[in-house]
């Protein structure tokens, strides 16, 4: 077996005072912006992204704060950023592209009923929108029509190994769309899936039936109802994806 010294030169983050203080700079804001970030009052609605786990959706109902985090992560805030940006140029590519197909979400709403009254507010071409009624908040990446068929469309980014090994959505991010099509109506899904590294792309069209439709309604009422009652829901299996980057992990563990 060779050994090969360690260039300790490609190790070193800084040369001088002035490099650094300069590092030191930015990463000290990152690091700030993240604990004001997560400093924030959450909302007291439910969120797409969490409705795998009604026990999260009940912590955010009850308006209950998340963990304290003590070391905060700027590598998952880069990779939050770098999915942001991605989401945008894809968006301002397909409106592009698209033409009149490149549907706004407000205006589709408001022709096509949903049932609910809405709030909406424009974050670049995404459409923040807010249902006091269920209540929910969530972002819509956007609604395409294709053949003359209307498709709600869902854009995901991940790292290449794990973008390379798809064939399929994953599992997960079904869960979180699922609330989609059932708020909005919209059963046909288009997931654009873009590595975050070379800026590959893969689509997938999915159907969302009428059972997951019906079983999403029931979550919403079962959820409010647990609320009501101040009991907490089961909670997933420690090891389901979920509860590794929780952020109510500490606090799920005192119930």
């Amino acid at each position: 077996m060779a050994f090969r010294q360690v260039n300790f030169e490609h190790l070193a983050k800084f040369n001088s005072d002035a490099a650094f203080k300069l590092i030191s700079a930015y990463e000290g804001q990152i690091i700030s912006d993240i604990r004001s970030e997560c400093a924030k009052p959450k909302s007291r609605t439910f969120a797409p992204s969490c409705m795998r786990c009604d026990r999260k959706s009940w912590f955010r109902l009850r308006g209950v704060q998340p963990d304290i985090i003590s070391d905060p992560d700027p590598v998952l805030d880069h990779t939050a950023y770098i999915g942001t940006a991605l989401h945008e140029r894809i968006q301002s590519a397909l409106e592009k592209s698209l033409g009149e197909d490149w549907i706004d979400v407000e205006q589709y709403i408001k022709e096509h009923p949903i049932g609910y009254n809405c709030e909406f507010t424009k974050n670049g071409h995404e459409t923040l929108i807010y249902i006091p009624e269920i209540p929910i908040k969530f972002a819509c990446d956007g609604i395409v029509r294709i053949n003359g068929k209307y498709y709600l469309l869902e854009i995901k980014s991940s790292e290449y190994d794990s973008w390379n090994a798809l064939t399929e959505p994953k599992a997960h991010h079904m869960d979180q769309v699922k609330t989609y099509s059932t708020i909005l109506g919209l059963p046909d899904v288009l997931m654009l899936y873009i590595d975050r590294q070379y800026g590959y792309v893969k689509t997938y069209e999915k159907s969302i039936l009428t059972l997951d439709i019906m079983n999403t309604k029931d979550r919403f009422v079962y959820v409010k109802g647990m609320v009501e009652k101040n009991l907490a829901p089961d909670r997933l299996p420690q090891n389901d994806y979920m509860c590794t980057n929780c952020e109510y992990k500490l606090k799920c563990r005192e119930w």
